[in-house]
């Protein structure tokens, strides 16, 4: 059985795919400049599907107007501190990749503490999402971490 507390850290998991995606979208040329577009377009995908399990699970579990009403709360904090970091610097995607650590950094955490959840519960889908999650979000602060070092060294 799913209680509140663990509904509201799928809302804020969900919140992180949502504004992951929103930063993708609003980085636009820099990051696939960056990135590329192939790998632009696998996190997109890695999001997206993230994002339709959590509802899956939410819903299954019978709390998804909890998850959602939190994902809706956690998405305005983190966006508020995204573009609070960024501010008018879209267009350099040192600022973006800079902010994306931090974002990514916090994902992990957000993700483990699902984790913990899941092993408590047992909860064989929840446990499977959470691993994903916490693993991809690591991928990308390693990408972060290697074409920041990179601009770092381009700079000199």
């Amino acid at each position: 059985m799913m209680n509140e507390f663990v509904a509201k850290k799928l809302g804020e998991v969900l919140a992180f795919n949502r504004v992951g995606t929103d930063t993708i979208a609003r980085g636009g040329a820099p990051l696939l400049a960056a990135l590329g577009e192939e790998k632009v377009a696998d996190i997109n995908e890695k999001f997206r599907i993230h994002g339709e399990e959590i509802m899956r699970i939410a819903t299954d579990a019978g709390v998804i107007d909890i998850t959602l009403k939190k994902a809706d709360a956690t998405e305005t904090k983190l966006k508020t501190m995204r573009d609070s970091y960024i501010g008018d610097a879209w267009d350099n995607p040192t600022e973006v990749l800079e902010w994306s650590g931090f974002f990514e950094g916090a994902a992990i955490v957000h993700f483990a503490l699902v984790a913990g959840c899941a092993q408590a519960l047992n909860h064989e889908g929840l446990m499977t999402l959470s691993e994903e999650g916490k693993n991809y979000h690591y991928e990308l602060l390693e990408v972060d971490e290697s074409e920041l070092e990179s601009k770092g060294q381009d700079s000199i």
